[in-house]
């Protein structure tokens, strides 16, 4: 063996290990449509309405914060009635500061053209909504 076929082999080596690296980038790239990534826009919880007619979409989600509402407001007096007569008002002032908050973050969502626009919205309002009773559930655990 020469010291020109050690440095074929090594040579030789490194190819085979580019192209490997090469098969499975992709293969890795290939299979990627095939597993759906997380859309963002949506919050946890989200599930789609089903239906294929967007008027019909639109107002199933619009629904869904009805019972985030409910789950809220049982959150909001179960922790009011927990506190300290201090700690009510600015619970109040936190909670309206909330609602204008969650109310401006839809009409933000809501504004540009376009009917994905009226879903994302609607899905925002949904997902803030669903989001602050845990915040009120959590601060009554460190009551």
């Amino acid at each position: 063996m020469t010291p020109g076929d050690v440095f074929v082999r090594a040579n030789k080596r490194e190819r085979d290990d580019i192209a490997r690296g090469m098969f499975f980038a992709v293969t890795v790239l290939a299979w990627m449509p095939a597993f759906p990534a997380a859309a963002e826009m949506f919050g946890r919880g989200f599930q789609p309405c089903g239906d294929k007619l967007h008027t019909r979409i639109v107002e199933c989600i619009k629904a869904k914060p009805n019972a985030a509402d409910q789950r809220l407001n049982t959150a909001y007096k179960a922790l009011q009635a927990r506190i300290d007569a201090p700690q009510h008002q600015p619970l109040l002032a936190a909670q309206r500061l909330w609602l204008q908050y969650r109310d401006a973050n839809y009409g933000f969502s809501g504004v540009q053209d376009g009917s994905i626009r009226q879903v994302q919205a609607a899905e925002c309002i949904r997902s803030m909504t669903a989001t602050r009773p845990r915040e009120l559930e959590k601060a009554m655990e460190f009551d």
